[in-house]
């Protein structure tokens, strides 16, 4: 098989992997236990398909002990209460005892305001997860040692604690709920939705908003559109909560968690994913995870926190190249030049390989009357014979033998460059660093694509380039099939983030660049094999 069209085929399966890892829907999870059959009214757990729904919220729910009846208790004050903590500051209303809001600090939301990780109109953190008055009444509010605390109680044996202090990480909210009644088997919601990190328009394909869990070592995904009810999680539960690219909302529990609720909020294209905790004997307690996916800082949690993180599957060599980016950005000060100098640094290690590359396709280009004329011998046989197209591909092999040409040896060092490419794909689309981060002129949101599409244009315009001056070989419908390659890439790149075009356009041209070194190269070399 010619090279060409094995590079073709190299080429084409990354457009294939990039397509179906953008495109592809995800199945949807059925770690323990079955998805629901129905929509399950609020605090039911969904069942299986073909078996009787429960007859009621406690017939579905673990036992949670009943709790001494706490007398009836209220708040008068509708004053919010202000906490702060490493990296977030929140807002607790008494009406509800909720987190009504939770911003990052250091990050900004798409018009410049602080960015605020609960979904304005939906049902806001350490809200009980079922209606009732334990979500509309004030709560009496007492600050104690640093932390704040909130009690309601009917009297009837329907009661709720809550207590909210800052952690000892960064982005750590330590939360305690203890409930009785009702609102202890109804569970704690953790997290509707959050606010997303980019305009609609500028966030591609990545920004992909979903619950999302960690049971029994697994991590697991779940989107909102594909929700048929409430789902039910069990086992042992590292995490839980709801994240988009870029931010995350999670509850890592301290004591064990009898159940995790996944339910949608809201329907069609605005719907959003619910997330409730459980928690055995009627307490949910633990570290409210409320920030940015910074990898060193998710690293730190451990339980698996920083699989939230999505590299893919070459993400130690992300990791690599986001500790090599930012190195570079600590002296450069801009993240787009980073991107550039960090491309020039892999490009300048990988020469040799590119180097070779080039120079097996020109001794291949060479060798292209050689092989027509043998595949002219053969022509008209090898179509009709099976035999005689062996021979034909065996005379075609003893030439390159002759000629000590490997025919593989301008792909492989491509297959070679693919694990790299790919972490630096994953890389550009995922890393926090690069969101709202300013280049040049235009390009204000490295994160986000090209407004003018510039850089998309130039990014087709390099890869033409670079295709007219390779080494042509094959026949001509193979190259004007080849050819259309940059128009697919220009195309699909128009919604990249701009980050992601900056480094495909930059190695386009460092490409050019190094073809016309090795072409001078081997220019030297052959004039210096000639004798005088």
């Amino acid at each position: 098989m010619e090279k060409r069209v094995l590079l073709a085929a190299v080429l084409s399966g990354i457009v294939v992997i990039i397509w179906f890892s953008l495109f592809a829907p995800k199945p949807p999870s059925t770690a323990n236990g079955p998805a629901p059959a129905a929509t399950a009214a609020a605090g039911e757990v969904g069942t299986p398909a073909g078996a009787a729904a429960p007859a009621s919220p406690e017939a579905a729910t673990p036992q949670v002990p009943a709790g001494p009846v706490v007398a009836a208790e209220a708040g008068e004050d509708k004053t919010p209460v202000e906490l702060a903590g490493d990296g977030w500051r929140a807002t607790l209303n008494p009406a509800g005892g909720v987190i009504s809001s939770l911003v990052v600090e250091g990050y900004r939301d798409d018009a410049g305001g602080p960015l605020d990780l609960v979904r304005a109109g939906a049902t806001p953190p350490l809200a009980v997860a079922a209606p009732g008055p334990w979500n509309e009444a004030l709560y009496k509010v007492a600050q104690v040692g640093g932390a704040v605390q909130m009690r309601w109680s009917d009297g009837a044996g329907n009661w709720v604690e809550k207590k909210v202090s800052a952690g000892k990480g960064k982005y750590a909210v330590e939360v305690e709920v203890r409930a009785g009644g009702a609102p202890a088997r109804a569970g704690v919601v953790i997290a509707t939705g959050i606010e997303k990190a980019l305009k609609v328009d500028q966030q591609g394909r990545f920004g992909a908003e979903s619950a999302v869990v960690r049971v029994d070592g697994k991590i697991d995904r779940v989107l909102a559109a594909k929700l048929d009810g409430v789902r039910s999680l069990r086992g042992a539960i590292d995490f839980a909560g709801v994240e988009d690219q870029y931010f995350l909302l999670a509850l890592l529990p301290t004591d064990q968690v009898a159940e995790v609720r996944i339910s949608r909020s809201g329907t069609g294209a605005t719907a959003l994913p619910e997330v409730a905790v459980v928690g055995a004997g009627g307490t949910v307690a633990g570290t409210l995870y409320a920030g940015a996916k910074e990898h060193t800082v998710l690293v730190g949690y451990g339980r698996g926190l920083v699989e939230t993180l999505s590299f893919g599957i070459f993400g130690f060599l992300s990791v690599g190249f986001l500790a090599a980016l930012r190195w570079i950005y600590g002296w450069v000060g801009n993240w787009g030049v980073a991107i550039i100098v960090l491309t020039a640094a892999i490009r300048i290690l990988l020469f040799p390989l590119n180097h070779k590359s080039v120079v097996s396709m020109k001794r291949m280009q060479a060798l292209q009357p050689k092989m027509k004329a043998i595949q002219e011998r053969y022509k008209d046989r090898a179509k009709k014979d099976p035999n005689v197209r062996t021979r034909m591909n065996q005379e075609v092999m003893q030439m390159y033998k002759e000629e000590g040409v490997n025919p593989m040896g301008g792909c492989l060092p491509m297959l070679v460059q693919l694990p790299i490419l790919w972490a630096l794909y994953s890389l550009f689309a995922y890393a926090i660093e690069l969101r709202q981060a300013p280049f040049v002129f235009w390009i204000h949101d490295l994160a986000a694509k090209d407004p003018t599409y510039i850089t998309p244009i130039l990014m087709t315009a390099s890869m033409v380039l670079q295709q007219r001056m390779a080494p042509q070989t094959g026949d001509p419908a193979q190259r004007r099939m080849f050819m259309l390659m940059p128009f697919i890439f220009g195309f699909m790149f128009m919604s990249f983030p701009a980050g992601l075009v900056l480094y495909w356009l930059v190695n386009n041209l460092f490409t050019i660049g190094q073809q016309l070194l090795t072409e001078r190269m081997m220019t030297a070399s052959a004039a210096s094999a000639q004798p005088k």
